[in-house]
């Protein structure tokens, strides 16, 4: 009982780097500005153990292996910290965890571009109305980076009719469809 809040705030420390390094895979994959203040802020933050990381696992293309790494990790110490404080290291089914690990960051990364369009298209919606006005904060200028290659199928398949852009509705239902029913087919 007295180990709960301590397992509790290491888990969630573990959990805020892990979706820190994959901001770090996502942005280095979608070419995202890294002299926005966001992106350097999570360049600075991430930079220390991921230098260690990719002396291992260097960078194919633009998929940055050792953060994406760092994430799987992170994640692992995460559940490895529930499980034995739980008592329960007798019963540790390695390959399974490995893939729920596997699992947690893959649907984590679909659903950093699902909220990524989501509050990308909640700004068009503010600006258009004339609620905010602009759109030029480093937020919504990194949100447009991360959201331009996933919407490009989409709007190549489905062109904007007049003034509606329907390529964020599909591109929510394939990511939705991927995060629902093939991850946890093929991972759990």
């Amino acid at each position: 009982m007295m180990l709960e809040p301590i397992v509790f705030v290491a888990r969630l420390v573990l959990s805020i780097f892990a979706f820190l390094f994959l901001m770090r895979f996502v942005l280095q994959a979608v070419h995202a500005d890294f002299y926005n203040s966001i992106s350097s802020a999570i360049v600075r933050f991430t930079n220390p153990v991921l230098r260690v990381v990719r002396q291992v696992l260097p960078t194919y293309r633009n998929f940055d292996l050792a953060s994406f790494s760092a994430t799987l990790i992170a994640y692992t110490l995460a559940d490895l910290i529930r499980i034995f404080s739980g008592g329960e290291i007798e019963t540790i089914d390695w390959w399974k965890l490995i893939r729920f690990e596997l699992y947690q960051t893959l649907d984590l990364l679909v659903s950093i571009f699902l909220f990524a369009i989501f509050i990308s298209i909640a700004l068009s919606w503010l600006v258009q109305f004339g609620i905010i006005h602009g759109s030029r904060s480093p937020a919504t200028t990194l949100l447009n980076q991360i959201c331009e290659p996933v919407l490009r199928p989409a709007k190549k398949l489905l062109p904007p009719v007049s003034m509606i852009d329907l390529s964020p509705m599909i591109t929510i239902v394939i990511l939705w469809i991927i995060q629902r029913w093939l991850l946890p087919g093929l991972l759990l």
